[in-house]
């Protein structure tokens, strides 16, 4: 499927070092190496530099200035912030290799809504875990249904739902199903630099979910389409849309039980309406997963 994942893997980690100033990289790079867990790069203006570990929170003694965020914000919008204003106005910026950073400070609101984000203060680097990963029982899954299943992928955040996503995008997509596959990938985040030219995927780059879902199932007769992190009013109401049209739907949501999941408005509401058939659920045990799938008729 992706046979230079190693390889790609070191190039993020690479990249996402590249982002910080020159004082700290040797000494991230380091802990990169000693905590092979490590999935956020965390900086607070006035605070040490953080990380991120799968089951804990380690804290250097490297202190963060204002200068440093800017510095890192500077390289992560390429120099040209206004680019980017929309996406930090909604907390984040994509990168390269599924990289996506959440950003906060102090906002400017008129009329109840953010109209700029005046000052960053906080940033946080979220590194993807794996690139792909063990889609085995959801593809078993799939396959048991003629492929002709909808599902529903939860986990809290950080726990693999994208990279589950993703993997099977290429492995729908790749023989021996060869499925014609559309992904909408809103956030920049199930495209990999290596995913073109592999199998039968299509990826619509930076659409907004209804739009692209709609564009999807009207004219790229795909046999699945996949949608990373589902909720909105008007995404609930095009994949309802797309119920009707006989496409088969995979998504993620974010929901920590199942029961939790129901309490979701939009979610609740695609569940009623007969979209997925069935939801999988990841949990982290220690620094592993595990994954429970149940019909969506016994929960």
């Amino acid at each position: 499927m992706l046979k230079d994942y190693t390889d790609i893997k070191m190039k993020m980690l690479s990249y996402a070092v590249s982002l910080l100033p020159e004082r700290f990289r040797s000494a991230c790079n380091n802990y990169l190496l000693a905590y092979p867990d490590i999935c956020e790069i965390r900086l607070r203006i006035d605070s040490p530099l953080s990380f991120t570990l799968s089951a804990s929170n380690l804290i250097t003694g490297m202190m963060i200035s204002r200068e440093d965020i800017r510095f890192t914000l500077d390289k992560m919008t390429d120099g040209n912030y206004f680019k980017n204003e929309e996406l930090m106005r909604g907390g984040y910026i994509s990168l390269l290799y599924g990289i996506r950073v959440g950003v906060c400070g102090d906002v400017f609101v008129s009329g109840g809504a953010v109209k700029t984000l005046k000052y960053v203060n906080y940033i946080n680097i979220r590194l993807p875990s794996a690139f792909i990963s063990d889609c085995s029982p959801l593809i078993s899954y799939i396959e048991s249904s003629l492929f002709s299943a909808s599902v529903l992928v939860i986990s809290p955040p950080c726990c693999g739902k994208t990279t589950l996503l993703r993997s099977a995008a290429l492995t729908l997509a790749s023989a021996p199903y060869n499925k014609r596959v559309c992904v909408v990938d809103t956030n920049r985040e199930l495209l990999l630099p290596s995913s073109f030219g592999v199998g039968l995927c299509e990826y619509m780059v930076g659409y907004p979910k209804a739009y692209g879902i709609n564009v999807a199932m009207r004219y790229m007769n795909p046999q699945y389409i996949i949608c990373d992190e589902i909720g909105g009013s008007d995404e609930a109401e095009a994949i309802c849309e797309l119920q009707h049209s006989g496409v088969p739907f995979l998504a993620s949501a974010h929901a920590d039980t199942f029961a939790s999941l129901k309490m979701r408005k939009n979610i609740d509401i695609m569940l009623q309406n007969g979209v997925f058939e069935a939801v999988l659920r990841i949990k982290r045990t220690g620094k592993s997963f595990e994954y429970e799938i149940k019909r969506v008729s016994e929960l």
